[in-house]
């Protein structure tokens, strides 16, 4: 996991696709925060993931070079807005909130809210326990969203949240400055998984075993100002999701993203 840890940060790396020899193509500028695994990590000195697998199909049908930068997860929804990228892939989850400024894919991957604590925490196991101790989330995502929501309506009165760049990073604060880390199901399982059982998850539920969140749904977040761009992209994930290659890609990220331990 300090593989992760350590390089997440201010790496910014230029991957190639290529439709053929020849001139010098435009590019495609992606923003991603590469501490999201499956969907986007370092691994190997590398940015990979899911995401970044679908950013390159799209950079082929396009015939242009992908320049792929690792930002601050916060940013990326304004720098799509903005211009400063074309598109915006880091498992961004589809809101209401987010559609007022950027367009949206269509939905290829689901999630559910998880909470990681340390392996030998016996009083966190449900919504109710996590009223008045310190979670971490990552900035800017809808785990930050609902819980701030939470605590401003006093469902968790007395919490505090403490912000990180990446999940890894929070769960890494576990007994220290944190008591518990809220983040999405995969995210949560695969830093659960290379912790050598420091670490457990389960599914954020009420204390009568109800969800205490909605599932939620990914989507490649594009200018509103691009609607050439939205419907390659959205041809591109059709494409992807009927062969199978994005449940293919989430199994091989995952089986690989645990293999990065400390």
């Amino acid at each position: 996991m300090k593989k992760i840890i350590s390089l997440v940060l201010a790496l910014t790396f230029v991957v190639c696709c290529f439709a053929g020899c020849g001139a010098k193509k435009d590019t495609l500028t992606v923003y991603t925060e590469a501490g999201f695994a499956p969907y986007e990590f370092v691994y190997n000195n590398e940015i990979v993931g899911v995401d970044i697998e679908i950013v390159k199909a799209v950079a082929e049908e396009l015939g242009k070079e992908l320049v792929v930068k690792d930002v601050k997860f916060d940013t990326i929804v304004g720098a799509v807005k903005s211009g400063k990228a074309d598109i915006g892939a880091a498992g961004i989850t589809i809101n209401d909130e987010r559609k007022e400024e950027v367009a949206f894919s269509i939905p290829y991957s689901s999630t559910e809210q998880y909470v990681i604590v340390k392996a030998d925490n016996t009083t966190i196991v449900n919504l109710d326990n996590l009223k008045g101790i310190k979670i971490g989330i990552q900035n800017g995502t809808t785990s930050d969203f609902m819980i701030d929501g939470l605590i401003k309506d006093n469902t968790l009165a007395g919490s505090t949240i403490v912000p990180y760049d990446a999940p890894a990073l929070a769960a890494a604060a576990l007994g220290s400055k944190v008591d518990a880390v809220v983040t999405d199901k995969l995210t949560a399982q695969i830093i659960v998984d290379g912790s050598n059982g420091a670490y457990k998850t389960f599914k954020l539920v009420k204390a009568d075993g109800s969800d205490a969140a909605e599932v939620e749904e990914y989507g490649i977040a594009v200018s509103k100002e691009n609607e050439e761009l939205l419907k390659t992209v959205n041809k591109v994930l059709q494409g992807l999701i009927d062969d199978g290659s994005i449940a293919k890609w989430e199994k091989e990220y995952n089986d690989k993203a645990a293999t990065v331990t400390e």
